[in-house]
């Protein structure tokens, strides 16, 4: 696409105008920062679960993908076994039934697992080779829990399906317990939830969290998951397997997200004590007086101004929601991953305010032309540093913001719009 960012702006839609991604145009063909596929995101939840195998089926590069990313570092596998069976021309002919036999015998006589993952790619989901039917006869053979991970490729540009798929099969693992003083928290992607404000008002209630999915984990745990008096949903990969676990074994849920609005996250907390059937602690009540008596100092210095947005670690459409509805700013321009129903609410209530361009999460080289089309005063979130300041704008820093839940996350919005509206008028005043 041409460098011009006059036109690339008249080739994006409106968010009003986008009812799909499909509608939603990228800037560039190469973007930012890259995608995974669902095959890293099921690798990146299933890696953490002690006496699990993850089993790989596809082609030689899927293979090696995982081999790669697994091999050290912050991705290596921990208490998980991941292996791999790797089709070849004969097996997309004629189906891998006979391999995948051999293979699982295999691994039941060496890593002796309580719980298997069958991830899929995209090779298998073309061919149609029935997977299911092959996990539910080695749970019955071997009699341990068997679990199939759909992870192809061609039906999204993202890993988060992957995840969200895998917290789902693994409902499969887990058996009606007795209910105890704890409670699940589902779809903490990064991030350590004992560091957030969330935790702290938990604990200091006597209330710990059982099982983190994805984190740390193991079988045991999962099996043991409806001992929580709730599930707390973090993010919308985490909501799927909360319905099933309410429907499957009356384990209610509560979704909190990272919110930004204060009022929000009030009603969160309401919401999970009142399941919780206990009393809302009185710094609830403090921590959201404190923010609203704040809200209107930051509203004077941001009122009317100008932003773009690529991706954040907080729940986007409620982010630009409370930033234009509440702070009063316009946002000009958003990089976007999803239009998930789970943000509808929010995406409405920001286009009661203001109505941006939207497109697919762009490169940076992209972005260095927009700068001067739209000429924000700030960005959020990934850009050319160099070319901001040149730009004279400033950015929106969100520090620390994948260990926050909670009232926290407003504070460190509101502290963040101040310290950028002080960056932007020094930017002003040098010459």
């Amino acid at each position: 696409m041409g460098s011009d960012g006059f036109e690339m702006l008249s080739g994006l839609s409106r968010l009003s105008e986008v009812s799909g991604m499909k509608q939603v145009k990228p800037l560039s063909y190469a973007l930012f920062p890259g995608y995974h596929c669902p095959l890293m995101g099921a690798m990146l939840t299933v890696k953490e679960t002690e006496n699990a195998v993850m089993v790989v089926i596809g082609p030689d590069e899927c293979a090696y993908y995982i081999q790669m990313a697994t091999s050290g570092g912050s991705m290596k596998a921990h208490g998980c076994k991941i292996v791999s069976v790797v089709l070849d021309q004969h097996d997309v002919t004629f189906g891998c039934q006979e391999k995948m036999d051999e293979a699982f015998s295999e691994l039941m006589e060496e890593y002796c697992p309580e719980a298997v993952y069958l991830v899929t790619t995209c090779v298998v989901e073309v061919t149609g080779d029935d997977i299911e039917a092959m996990a539910v006869g080695y749970s019955e053979k071997y009699k341990l829990p068997v679990m199939v991970v759909h992870a192809e490729n061609f039906k999204t540009d993202d890993h988060l399906p992957g995840i969200a798929n895998t917290l789902d099969a693994s409902l499969a693992i887990m058996e009606q317990q007795e209910i105890g003083e704890c409670v699940n928290v589902l779809g903490m992607r990064l991030g350590d939830f004992t560091k957030t404000e969330l935790y702290r008002v938990l604990h200091a209630q006597d209330i710990e969290p059982h099982l983190m999915l994805p984190g740390k984990t193991s079988v045991e745990k999962i099996r043991r998951a409806p001992c929580a008096k709730c599930n707390i949903v973090v993010h919308p990969v985490g909501l799927p397997l909360a319905v099933k676990m309410q429907e499957k074994f009356g384990t209610p849920y509560v979704i909190f997200e990272r919110y930004s609005d204060p009022d929000r996250i009030f009603s969160a907390y309401e919401r999970l004590f009142k399941v919780l059937k206990k009393e809302l602690p009185t710094p609830i009540y403090d921590n959201r007086d404190a923010l609203k008596r704040k809200i209107p100092e930051i509203r004077k210095l941001a009122e009317g101004k100008t932003y773009i947005s690529g991706n954040t670690a907080l729940a986007g459409y409620e982010l630009h929601a409370f930033l234009a509805g509440v702070l009063g700013m316009r946002p000009l321009l958003l990089q976007i991953s999803d239009l998930d129903p789970e943000g509808e609410s929010f995406r409405e209530e920001l286009l009661r305010h203001a109505d941006p361009y939207v497109t697919r999460s762009a490169n940076i080289g992209a972005m260095r032309s927009i700068y001067p089309a739209l000429k924000p005063d700030f960005n959020i979130g990934a850009g050319d540093t160099r070319e901001l300041m040149a730009q004279k704008i400033a950015t929106l820093r969100f520090v620390n913001a994948y260990n926050t839940l909670g009232f926290e996350v407003s504070d460190m919005v509101l502290n963040a719009v101040l310290q950028a509206e002080a960056e932007r008028k020094m930017m002003k005043e040098v010459r």
